[in-house]
């Protein structure tokens, strides 16, 4: 029995590691694979049910707690008599973090079904694998004319924000091995990475790749190698001067213009929009702080800018779609409850982190945090699913045993 609780274990880490690897090759078989793997999990289960116990603490419970919040929300606003509704985003999201949860603590709680320097051999050649994937698709869509790449994802910004955290995974996973050629490797690796964002034209990931890039490097080194990173700025300076005017350039005069219109009050615009979106969903949810429906919030949205707000009528457009922020649109729909546990899921996925030194897990969360701002990660099925995977994966990288 011990072999087969061993061969479920190896199997629910291979799928895992396979859906982490396809994540911007095909969306498809990524979704297939994490399914697979969390029925894996949950046989797994099964198999341990002696041994399952619920201290020490596991990120796999805040995940769950956002993964049952969506479901109870959705039916008590959403589900009607007639049965599913049309829109059915945060049904598909629940669903999938509560199915998380589950891949999350069987892959923490039994991690020692599997040595650590192992682990961090497999984890390495599958974030190379998908880099290395994600890199050849992005530059060959680039090279057949594509304005924005998007690789086998649809929306250019998820794919950027998939993709600064694979790119960063496998830098750790570099770090890892211990090696100062593979150091010097995962230089070039974020330089080529950054190229490859600009391609995606993704401002909130083009201005924080980098940013984050030398954040995971200082806290997993803990001290600062002064030559090393006087070469990389001069190599980054380079890649920047190259780039700046087809590519960086005309995202900052295209912000510029977009705030000066703003300003002016026309809010039709990228950034303009988000600013009125985000005004809409702060008013929501300061009338509705036990939560709402999408259907009142549009119609409370519309009274609320015929009764002397007409400056707003450009968010009704998004209204039934989301907010563009992680935290106002859940405080929008689903009022206190839902920012008390959001927040509890930041904030216990930071400590987490922390307290067991695990760069992956806590340069993950700063990009989902502050991707957030901008946009709404935990309702985007592929960025949902890869996001997941990557707790899932980063937690026997934790350089603290827990007993």
């Amino acid at each position: 029995m011990e072999k087969v609780k061993l061969r479920l274990y190896q199997l629910t880490l291979i799928l895992s590691l396979i859906s982490f690897a396809l994540a911007l090759l095909s969306s498809g078989k990524q979704r297939e694979f994490f399914y697979i793997a969390v029925y894996a999990s949950i046989i797994g289960l099964a198999c341990e049910y002696k041994k399952i116990t619920l201290r020490p603490f596991s990120i796999a419970l805040p995940i769950l707690l956002i993964g049952l919040l969506n479901l109870v929300w959705y039916m008590v606003y959403e589900y009607h008599s007639e049965g599913l509704n049309a829109y059915s985003d945060y049904l598909g999201a629940s669903k999938k973090l509560i199915l998380s949860s589950i891949l999350v603590f069987y892959l923490d709680r039994f991690k020692s079904y599997i040595d650590k320097a192992s682990f961090q051999r497999y984890f390495l050649y599958a974030s190379g694998a998908g880099f290395v994937l994600a890199t050849s698709y992005g530059l060959w869509q680039a090279s057949q004319g594509m304005g924005r790449i998007e690789m086998a994802i649809n929306r250019a910004t998820v794919s950027a924000y998939v993709y600064s955290v694979l790119s960063l995974a496998f830098v750790y996973g570099l770090y890892l091995q211990k090696n100062i050629k593979l150091y010097a490797a995962a230089g070039l690796i974020v330089l080529i990475s950054y190229f490859v964002i600009l391609l995606t034209g993704t401002r909130a990931a083009m201005g924080l790749y980098l940013l984050l890039a030398i954040v995971l490097t200082l806290y997993h080194f803990r001290r600062i190698h002064l030559k090393s990173m006087l070469i990389f700025l001069c190599i980054v300076a380079g890649v920047v001067i190259v780039s700046y005017k087809p590519l960086i350039s005309p995202k900052i005069m295209q912000a510029q213009a977009e705030l000066e219109k703003y300003e002016s009050g026309v809010d039709s615009t990228s950034l303009g929009s988000r600013f009125t979106m985000w005004n809409v969903g702060i008013q929501n949810g300061l009338a509705h702080p036990l939560g709402q429906s999408l259907e009142e919030r549009y119609f409370w949205t519309q009274h609320y800018i015929n009764d002397g707000h007409p400056n707003l009528i450009s968010a009704l457009g998004y209204l039934k779609i989301h907010l563009h922020n992680e935290f106002i649109e859940k405080y929008s729909l689903q009022g206190l409850p839902g920012i008390a546990i959001l927040l509890f899921f930041f904030v216990s996925m930071f400590a987490h982190a922390l307290k067991n030194r695990n760069g992956l897990l806590l340069t993950t969360m700063l990009l989902l945090l502050l991707y957030g701002l901008t946009d709404v990660i935990l309702l985007s099925s592929e960025a949902l699913i890869f996001f997941v995977t990557v707790f899932a994966l980063s937690t026997p990288l934790s350089q603290t045993r827990q007993r």
